[in-house]
């Protein structure tokens, strides 16, 4: 059996989405278990959060739910949030994903007013049908999409985000995450690293070397677990 693994980002009408467009500064993570939920912020800078405090509140207040913990540390903000907010969502995605029979590999994230997703679909037409339902109400864009022969979901699952980017500096995870969002690991190229370059407003040079080294320090991570892969 072979399975399918897409990443996605999309927008529509969501509070956390909302969140994510006042502060595109932040980065958010949100796991739920459909009774649920917890929202993880995390900052390059702490004094991020100064301002946050409100809108976090007008979050609860447009979720018709109740945050009842917070935990702080130097970067992340933890809300535990009681009861699943998805009900109170004017769009919600994840019961699309449950009705087509997709898994959603958690968390979701959110970072400048988009949301990212990452399904495991048992069919490609099951896989079409979330599509074709979300694109009537979200702007939906695709990032990547690989086919699972083996048919082994724990394999999608196994490796800590920590272990493979824990070592990337802030420069070094925005050229990357540029690059692939742009197409430039497609074949062909959707994109120059010139291109991008001048998309950052940077020296190409400059770009080259953060996506190089971010390049080198994601395979680096990943060689123990690809030298474990029988070929």
């Amino acid at each position: 059996m072979t399975l399918y693994e897409t990443t996605f980002r999309l927008q529509h009408d969501c509070p956390f989405n909302d969140l994510s467009k006042q502060h595109p500064e932040l980065i958010m993570a949100s796991w739920c278990n459909n009774d649920t939920d917890v929202l993880e912020i995390t900052a390059e800078d702490p004094a991020a959060f100064a301002s946050l405090r409100k809108d976090v509140k007008s979050m609860e207040k447009a979720l018709k739910t109740k945050i009842v913990r917070t935990s702080n540390s130097s970067r992340n903000v933890q809300l535990l949030i009681q009861h699943c907010g998805c009900e109170n969502v004017p769009a919600p995605v994840s019961p699309v994903f449950e009705k087509n029979n997709c898994l959603e590999i958690q968390p979701a994230t959110y970072r400048g007013g988009w949301e990212y997703y990452r399904l495991i679909s048992f069919s490609e037409r099951d896989l079409r049908k979330v599509f074709a339902t979300l694109e009537k109400y979200c702007k939906v864009e695709m990032i990547s999409r690989r086919a699972i022969p083996s048919g082994t979901v724990k394999e999608t699952m196994l490796v800590s985000t920590a272990t493979l980017f824990g070592g990337l500096t802030r420069k070094q995870v925005q050229a990357l995450v540029f690059a692939v969002e742009n197409g430039y690991y497609q074949v062909p190229k959707k994109v120059t690293t010139e291109e991008m370059a001048s998309k950052l407003r940077l020296p190409r040079t400059t770009y080259e070397e953060h996506l190089r080294k971010a390049e080198g320090k994601v395979l680096r991570s990943m060689a123990p677990y690809i030298s474990m892969r029988p070929a």
